[in-house]
């Protein structure tokens, strides 16, 4: 007598007593997650002709449960400061002082010097392209200025872009507090101008020299996290997606993914793509350490979905996967397979259900 089960078109699957064949996972059969390159693999199945034993074995059994899978990856990453960009000077003179590499430098202070006079930090998106004084024509540059005095404390009145006498009296008392003389005239080259606060990252410009050219190489003052991905991985890093991030301290936290691009060609590892995560806590990316860091991307997901190990998947004869049942006698059920998340595998099928048990190859 044989024992059957329906396979996908409802006809019967057919296993000899004498000598069945079955076919096992080759290897150890799982969903690994590779967190070196951050690829989800899948063992290949392999056709092993299970011969009688003398003496039975305990064979492992699992059970077949509803619970939420979601599909993800874990990829190596570093925490650091992203990429530096470099400041140039404006202003004809000589390079007397230049800060140590690593330095933070806030709106208001001094970036470098010329002529022993200070080059100080502007917070903005809008480049200084002119002087500005007396006379000059409302602009986005005088906007700029206008705010910088407004948060430095200084009292301009209406910041509004346009340069009256309280814009003028406002730069000469912050100048005077710099050591500088109180023209209540902004020249081209007197300040820098850049996004935010800023990381001294290298000094590129000499003592002694020049200040017209590349002075120094900066960053952000907030950590970020970059992490190597494979081109087919990129369905996981969509821009704004949430990430965990596992620090080398052990503290876990989360980020957001801010871009995705091509990894640059002298990079070392072999990744198609280069991501730059932002953390979620701003007080956290200003303090953690500089270091490795691990990266887990969250890819699709199904709720409430009737799931095995992906150890109990046997290759049927008649082709697509079954599951052999402890229910009583020995029976095999065809399977249509879903989602493979953290080494459980979707699956669906005439008289599978929730709370069978099945055999695990072991």
């Amino acid at each position: 007598m044989s024992a059957a089960t329906a396979d996908r078109s409802g006809g019967p699957v057919r296993v000899r007593r004498e000598r069945r064949r079955r076919w096992l996972l080759g290897s150890v059969v799982a969903v690994a997650v590779l967190t070196t390159g951050g690829a989800t693999a899948y063992s290949r199945l392999q056709h092993v002709s299970a011969e009688p034993t003398r003496k039975a074995t305990p064979r492992r059994t699992a059970t077949v449960v509803r619970t939420d899978l979601v599909e993800r990856i874990v990829v190596d990453g570093t925490v650091g400061y992203g990429r530096s960009s470099p400041v140039t000077g404006r202003r004809a003179g000589t390079i007397t002082w230049l800060p140590s590499p690593g330095a933070l430098v806030g709106r208001g202070e001094r970036l470098y010097s010329v002529d022993a006079d200070p080059v100080p930090l502007l917070v903005g998106d809008t480049p200084m392209y002119r002087d500005i004084g007396d006379g000059v024509s409302a602009g986005p540059d005088v906007l700029v200025l206008e705010r910088n005095l407004d948060a430095l404390g200084y009292d301009v009145g209406t910041v509004d872009g346009r340069f009256r006498s309280g814009t003028r009296r406002a730069l000469g008392e912050w100048q005077r507090k710099l050591g500088l003389s109180e023209t209540g005239r902004l020249a081209l080259g007197d300040v820098v101008v850049l996004p935010g606060e800023v990381r001294v990252d290298k000094v590129t410009g000499q003592l002694g020299g020049s200040a017209q050219g590349e002075v120094l190489d900066v960053t952000g003052v907030g950590r970020l996290v970059r992490a190597g991905l494979e081109e087919a991985q990129r369905r996981f890093a969509r821009p704004a997606a949430k990430v965990r991030l596992d620090l080398a301290d052990g503290r876990s936290t989360t980020g957001t993914v801010r871009s995705v691009a091509a990894a640059d060609a002298d990079e070392e590892d072999r990744a198609a793509l280069t991501v730059t995560i932002d953390f979620t806590d701003p007080a956290l990316a200003i303090k953690v350490d500089t270091g490795p860091v691990t990266v887990r991307f969250d890819g699709v997901s199904r709720a409430d979905a009737l799931a095995l190990p992906v150890e109990a998947l046997l290759a049927l004869r008649e082709g697509g996967y079954g599951i052999e049942a402890v229910e009583g006698e020995q029976r095999y059920h065809a399977v249509e397979l879903g989602l493979f998340a953290d080494g459980m595998v979707e699956v669906s099928g005439d008289g599978v259900v929730e709370g069978m048990t099945v055999v695990v190859a072991g």
